[in-house]
């Protein structure tokens, strides 16, 4: 099933896949176990608690149909290498023939796929994340280890505990998205750059459509049609940071997109590349289901 992208020159396109993490059938487990490779059926079935198994083969089950929506490849033909710190990527062929990068990320019943693809752009990294706030988390410990004292202090100006509750969990989804992006994961630390992240209403939003064939899964899901997304977010990465060690040029130019799905769920997006001048973003972004990925196949 081919459902190319539309790109522009010297632009990107990224588009969302927003999947809700349910039960499967035993026909449709079988159906996802098929397109794994060993290695990954070994992962999934390391994981002890049965439930953690079901979302672990729903992640790669999905992620394989998402993308065989770009390219004529079924899904069990996609091949994956991991970077030094677990980043999955495609392997350097698939990449060169299909022109693909892609990120996912899961956080409680709900799994992010991002799908990006740049033209005429070298020096590509590219994050995102989904997080969901969690009420009984203690966030004020956690403040002094892993927030830059410039974020602690916005964070800890605002008004209320919940206010501030719900932009730590902000925060976190785009430091996520970064380290991601990076491929370094929690090697580096999370006090090393900054996210200037202001009062949603000083903010420029942009409305995005989250496109749902099935009205019933929107309801079920309790999303709305249109999302407020929230671009150009300032990062600072203090120069004493050693960017190279990110085997890049050391002027990497950073977009960040931020979004909220729910008020529970919220996303970000982080990609860099090596030019001067912040590139075209077209984003796109769809709700979908385990059930309906895998009836395509």
């Amino acid at each position: 099933m081919t459902d190319s992208l539309t790109s522009s020159k010297n632009g990107v396109n990224v588009d969302l896949f927003f999947i809700p993490l349910n039960d499967m059938s035993a026909a449709q487990t079988s159906l996802a176990e098929s397109w794994l490779s060993d290695d990954e059926l070994a992962k999934v079935r390391r994981y002890r608690d049965p439930k953690a198994q079901i979302k672990g083969l729903q992640v790669r089950a999905a992620l394989r149909a998402v993308l065989s929506r770009y390219a004529d490849l079924s899904p069990h033909e996609w091949c994956f290498e991991y970077g030094a710190k677990g980043k999955p990527s495609l392997t350097a062929t698939l990449q060169q023939q299909t022109g693909l990068e892609f990120n996912l990320s899961h956080s409680g019943d709900w799994l992010l796929i991002g799908v990006a693809q740049f033209d005429g752009v070298e020096s590509v990294l590219f994050g995102v994340d989904i997080e969901r706030s969690r009420p009984k988390t203690d966030i004020y410990p956690i403040l002094n280890h892993y927030f830059s004292p410039q974020e602690t202090v916005a964070l800890l100006a605002l008004a209320d505990e919940a206010s501030q509750r719900q932009r730590f969990f902000d925060l976190w989804a785009l430091k996520e998205s970064y380290i991601k992006a990076t491929g370094l994961g929690l090697a580096q630390s999370l006090k090393s750059f900054a996210f200037e992240l202001k009062p949603f209403e000083q903010l420029a939003a942009e409305s995005l459509e989250l496109s749902c064939q099935d009205a019933g899964l929107r309801q079920a899901c309790g999303v709305a049609s249109m999302l407020n997304v929230y671009p150009h977010i300032s990062l600072k990465i203090p120069l004493q940071i050693p960017i190279h060690t990110l085997d890049l040029a050391d002027s990497l130019l950073w977009q960040t997109h931020f979004g909220r799905l729910t008020e529970e769920y919220r996303f970000a997006i982080s990609l860099a590349h090596a030019g001067n001048a912040a590139l075209p973003i077209t984003l796109t972004a769809q709700l979908s289901s385990i059930e309906v990925l895998l009836a395509d196949y």
